[in-house]
């Protein structure tokens, strides 16, 4: 059997152009996980994507909030196991009805928590 031959050359992932920012052009930094951290944003966001009948957005908002969150709390907090919710993020698993009705619950429990720190 002959040696499969492999090229040397590397393929090309973007071929788009650098772009150049003028000169005294201002950035501004952006950090998705303040708005993900959000309660009122995701559960809009949730309910938005569900209206669409958009269930892949359910599941990528889901994952997004539980990332942001700390785990441990957010499982006792929706009543499941820590294990259960890496294996939401792992995406080894897609959430259920029961499940995307206790995040819904996880998502009340934490507006008043971040009403007080809006406050604060």
């Amino acid at each position: 059997m002959a040696k499969i031959e492999i090229s040397e050359r590397r393929g090309v992932s973007w071929l788009g152009k650098p772009r150049k920012l003028r000169p005294g052009a201002s950035v501004r930094s952006y950090d998705p996980s303040a708005k993900l951290s959000d309660p009122d944003f995701v559960k809009r966001a949730v309910i938005e994507a569900l209206e669409e009948g958009d269930d892949e957005a359910v599941v990528a908002i889901l994952r997004a909030h539980l990332r942001v969150l700390n785990r441990s709390r957010a499982a006792a907090q929706m009543k499941v196991s820590r294990q259960h919710v890496h294996r939401l993020l792992s995406g080894a698993r897609k959430p259920s009805l029961p499940m995307l009705g206790a995040f819904m619950r996880l998502l009340k429990a934490e507006r008043p928590a971040a009403a007080k720190i809006a406050h604060a």
